[in-house]
């Protein structure tokens, strides 16, 4: 979603960063081309306007850490100011302790309020290890029922069946009854798109909210639709006191502005995320890796977050063992690698948020993806044993009887084969220096 955005900030700070000083001068240069990107991203002119004002004031005579370099100690600032202005800390979802916590999910038609809730409820589960219960009361689309039924199937929580005949309170005084004698953690509430000037639902969803009490109301709310999905936002909020938002569509090629502008305009902070259209595609939303990313610094943690989701403790397990073995990684740990690599649903857009080059220095390691895991696969499962324990044994005509067996063509060989190599000295790193070290790496790139 920040591409756009974060390459003209990058830039921006490129050309100060050799600077001997901070003035008033180069401040002023680097925030009009600031204001300029952020204009261009659909950031709202008031939230331009404190951002801008507020880093002016703060960089404006400061004394430079003499460990920085202006560019730095201005990225700083403007990295400080970003947190306060998206929202500051991650707002968590609120539990009930005495009882079954309710979370109702409102929104515009077409927001994707039904595919968002089945995410929280397969994020729920996972994450949390919840017992959840999920309904719909959307008695006006034939289709909502139906829908939500098939996506929760992917999800390890249950569905009440309803009727779309029965009023929506009827529906939520089952589903509640339900779920207290079941002994469900949560119950998630579906609700129709909702137009603010639609009196009629907007009185059956205040009845709905007036009798559960939800711990939380969240609104869905399209990035796509900029600017105004401020005005939606602070209508629902008269209406229903919102706890807080669930921002879709991030992974298109919208501008992002909206994402920037809502804390600001709105008092309301953005919970979680949704940046595809798979069930796992929903992460907490966290300012400061926002803010990270805006900056071109990486987004590490979320990543970390997403393959966490994906992959169980046996993969980790036996990952750690292949890292902590004492003979040398071969090829069959390889093959594990590329199976658990195979599970990260997204992994090569995965790869794309993180500055993997600066990491490790040879870029060829980098070039993995779907397609090219299916072929080292067949490559490694057409070798000998011995050859998988010491591939360092294959010489030409080993590589022309693995061609013909895996499809792989002998130049595709010499690519995977360098490829192990490098990830070999990778595993021998982590194992040398350990893993607090190696993320010490990640860290001192991403402070640079």
């Amino acid at each position: 979603m920040f591409e756009k955005l974060t390459k003209k900030i990058k830039n921006i700070f490129k050309n100060i960063t050799h600077q001997g000083i901070l003035t008033k001068k180069n401040i002023k240069n680097a925030l009009y081309k600031v204001r300029c990107a952020l204009i261009e991203a659909d950031v709202a002119l008031i939230v331009i306007d404190s951002f801008c004002q507020s880093i002016k004031k703060k960089a404006l005579g400061k004394k430079i850490n003499e460990n920085l370099t202006p560019g730095q100690t201005l990225v700083k600032i403007v990295f400080n100011e970003l947190v306060q202005i998206i929202g500051k800390k991650h707002e968590k979802f609120q539990f009930s302790n005495k009882k079954i916590s309710i979370g109702m999910v409102i929104g515009l038609p077409g927001t994707g309020k039904t595919t968002n809730l089945a995410k929280l409820a397969y994020y729920f589960s996972k994450k949390n290890k919840k017992k959840i219960l999920v309904t719909s009361i959307d008695i006006y689309r034939p289709a909502a029922l139906k829908q939500l039924d098939m996506l929760i199937k992917k999800t390890e929580a249950h569905f009440f069946s309803t009727s779309n005949t029965e009023t929506p309170l009827k529906i939520v005084k089952k589903a509640i009854k339900y779920a207290n004698q079941n002994s469900y953690d949560i119950l998630l509430i579906d609700t129709p798109g909702t137009l603010h000037t639609e009196k009629r639902k907007i009185q059956e969803l205040q009845m709905v909210h007036h009798y559960t009490k939800p711990t939380e109301t969240l609104l869905v709310v399209d990035s796509m639709t900029g600017q105004d999905a401020i005005h939606s936002i602070k209508k629902f909020n008269e209406y229903f006191s919102l706890s807080g938002l669930i921002l879709t569509k991030l992974d298109s090629d919208t501008r992002g502005g909206v994402a920037l502008s809502i804390k600001f305009l709105t008092q309301k902070s953005i919970k979680y995320i949704g940046n595809g259209e798979k069930i796992y595609d929903l992460q907490k939303f966290y300012p400061e890796r926002i803010a990270k990313r805006i900056l071109g610094m990486g987004d590490i943690l979320s990543i970390i977050d997403k393959i966490t989701i994906q992959i169980n403790d046996q993969d980790s397990q036996k990952l750690n063992k292949i890292i902590q073995k004492k003979e040398e990684f071969n090829l069959n740990d390889f093959l594990t690698h590329i199976k658990q690599m195979k599970k990260i649903s997204g992994f090569t857009s995965l790869l794309t948020q993180l500055p993997i080059q600066k990491l490790i220095n040879n870029t060829s390691a980098c070039a993995f993806d779907k397609k090219s895991l299916i072929k080292m696969e067949a490559m490694i499962n057409s070798m000998t044993k011995k050859e998988k324990k010491n591939p360092y044994i294959i010489k030409s005509s080993q590589k022309k009887r693995i061609s013909l067996g895996s499809g792989v063509t002998r130049q595709e060989i010499n690519i995977y084969l360098n490829q192990f190599e490098t990830l070999k000295k990778v595993m021998k790193t982590i194992k040398q220096q350990g893993s607090k070290k190696i993320f010490q790496r990640i860290k001192n790139y991403l402070i640079k």
